[in-house]
C-alpha cells in the first residue's frame, strides 16, 4: 500500500500487478495475500491486472526449470496481458 501510494504522490501513473503464492502456503494465507491487490486497486482507485503469470504459469514450457519464472519465450505472452493495461496508461499522459 506504501508503494502504491507513494507513486501516485509522485505523479506517476500505477498498474498493479498482483502476484499468487503457491499452494503450499495454504488456502487462508494465499486467498489473504491476492486480495491485497484488489484492496490496494480499490482504494488507490488503479487498474489491477491480477496475476502477472496468468496463461504462462500452467505451461511448463514457457517456465524455467524452477518451474516458477518465466522463458524469454513467455516474455510475448506477459506483454499481450500487460498492453491493453498499459498503453492507456502511457497515452493518457500526452498532450497535458
Amino acid at each position: 500500500m506504501v508503494m502504491t501510494k507513494a507513486a501516485l504522490d509522485s505523479g506517476a501513473k500505477v498498474l498493479l500487478v498482483g502476484m499468487v503464492l503457491p499452494p503450499n502456503y495454504g488456502h487462508r494465507y494465499t486467498q489473504a495475500f491476492e486480495q491485497v491487490f484488489a484492496d490496494v486497486a480499490k482504494k488507490f482507485e488503479v487498474p489491477l491486472l491480477p496475476y502477472l503469470l496468468q496463461g504462462v504459469s500452467t505451461n511448463e514450457s514457457l517456465l524455467q526449470r524452477d518451474g516458477i519464472h518465466p522463458t524469454s519465450e513467455a516474455q510475448i505472452l506477459l506483454l499481450d496481458d500487460f498492453w491493453p493495461q498499459i498503453e492507456p496508461l502511457l497515452s493518457s499522459g500526452r498532450d497535458q
